[in-house]
């Protein structure tokens, strides 16, 4: 059985990988933190409690995280996921999640009471991990692994702007750039971390009717959660990248990221890299990308994915959607 804490900014796709490590039966969910990024954290919290009780998992804790950066001002995506982070719904769980016990100190209260044993997946930014690390400097090895939705992938030999990659047009990296500091301060640290960031996953942009279809097969509420909250979510990917014939497409990047820990055979292609931060003239922003070594190199070596097997991914999520709720 596998320990997982997921950190979620809880949006369109952080909800449907959220799914995936609820219905696996080999995970222990040992609870969900938020943190902003797709929409504010305490509304994170939320949107997270609901998609658990929707599943039938409402013995998982969710706790609240961090609600800003740790330097920058804040900033949030209600643009792609809408300002409540489930594509103005307004569905929100019978009960808020209440503002203590705080999500950070939990993540180490848990670490304390599992040591080693934690897979800890980040699916937003990474402030919840650094504001840990600033009270536990041995925080990551002593978790059994992280996997974070981040980084602009392996960056070419001696590339130094490494966001003019054509998959970044539209929206480069903002689990990263709405708290650069933060994953500065993860990106130093020893340890079991994977990066798996839009270089890879928007390799995968996977029809709507994929979800439709089987929403409308099997009434899951599962399913019909996902379809009711991402037709703004498909309208903002099918605008950003054409497809023949307009097909309504969206994205799939936080499921990438939960698959490479459940499923590593899925990994079709990875590096092990130095850290290193870049920043845009043009606009200020910073972002991170697994660089080559130089001779000598004392920075952490951590692995950043750059191919999966999509199919195989796929089959998973379709599998778990399929499933009846409920997930325990």
């Amino acid at each position: 059985m596998r320990k997982v804490i997921v950190d979620t900014d809880t949006g369109v796709d952080d909800a449907l990988a959220l799914m995936l490590l609820a219905a696996d039966p080999e995970v222990e969910l040992l609870a969900a933190i938020s943190v902003f990024g797709n929409c504010e954290s305490e509304r994170a919290a939320d949107n997270a409690r609901y998609v658990l009780d929707t599943c039938g998992r409402s013995d998982v804790p969710v706790y609240r995280g961090a609600s800003v950066p740790l330097v920058q001002e804040l900033q949030l995506n209600p643009g792609v996921h809408g300002d409540d982070g489930f594509g103005n719904t307004g569905l929100r769980p019978a009960v808020s999640v209440p503002a203590e016990p705080d999500g950070v100190q939990m993540l180490l209260d848990l670490v304390d009471a599992h040591d080693g044993e934690i897979d800890y997946v980040a699916l937003g930014p990474q402030t919840n991990l650094a504001l840990a690390l600033q009270r536990e400097p041995r925080l990551i090895e002593r978790l059994r692994s992280v996997t974070i939705v981040g980084t602009l992938g392996p960056a070419l030999y001696h590339d130094t702007e490494p966001w003019a990659d054509r998959r970044f047009r539209v929206s480069r990296d903002p689990n990263v750039s709405f708290d650069p500091d933060a994953t500065q301060e993860v990106a130093r640290h020893e340890g079991d971390v994977t990066w798996c960031g839009p270089y890879v996953t928007r390799q995968a942009l996977v029809p709507e009717r994929f979800f439709l279809d089987i929403a409308e097969e099997t009434g899951s509420p599962a399913a019909q959660l996902i379809t009711a909250i991402s037709a703004d979510y498909a309208g903002f990917y099918t605008r950003s990248y054409e497809q023949p014939d307009d097909r309504r497409i969206m994205g799939i990047n936080d499921s990438l990221a939960v698959a490479t820990l459940l499923r590593p055979e899925l990994v079709a292609g990875a590096v092990r890299r130095p850290l290193q931060t870049f920043e845009d003239p043009a606009t200020g922003d910073r972002y991170l990308a697994g660089v080559h070594p130089v001779r000598g190199e004392t920075r952490p070596l951590h692995r950043v994915i750059f191919d999966m097997d999509f199919d195989g991914v796929l089959d998973l999520i379709g599998e778990t959607l399929r499933r009846p709720v409920p997930w325990n």
